[in-house]
């Protein structure tokens, strides 16, 4: 089997991603793995539409708020290493602005990651039809392979 030298973890900060971030874990006590621990916070489109322009003040109040949206998400990326991997493999955290599937498949590219470990959700029916699977959307355009996992229910 090729070496798995660096794991690529999003999360979403619930529940299935932090069953697949303790998956990511396992495998990298075994091959003795980095963790590249990732979240992606969606893009907020800033351009006016003709029915609404959008002011400078407001253009500011979005960039304020994904600036503090980042600045939380490390926060919890921290928290998430402290509490999952601390003392267990090398980890550091990654966060982007951006489409998280884009944002997933780009950061595993820019890495040079050799495994994604990424949850599922199980949306199924019309939930899925709109909304889609990050999930399915780095399986289908990733360059390397793609673990992925779903929460087993009780």
């Amino acid at each position: 089997m090729k070496n798995i030298a660096k794991i690529l973890c999003p999360v979403d900060f619930s529940e299935p991603s932090h069953a697949a971030l303790d998956s990511a874990v396992d495998l990298a006590e075994r091959y003795s793995s980095e963790i590249i621990l990732f979240h992606a916070i969606s893009q907020i489109d800033p351009t006016p539409t003709p029915s609404y322009t959008m002011t400078n003040h407001l253009m500011d109040q979005v960039h304020l708020f994904l600036q503090e949206m980042t600045e939380n998400a490390h926060k919890a990326l921290k928290d998430l290493i402290d509490n999952h991997i601390a003392g267990r493999v090398a980890s550091r955290q990654l966060v982007e602005i951006g489409d998280p599937a884009t944002s997933i498949v780009n950061a595993a590219k820019e890495e040079k990651v050799d495994l994604i470990v990424i949850a599922t959700h199980g949306r199924s029916g019309i939930k899925g039809f709109f909304f889609g699977s990050v999930a399915e959307k780095v399986v289908r355009t990733a360059e390397c392979p793609v673990l992925t996992t779903r929460l087993q229910s009780d």
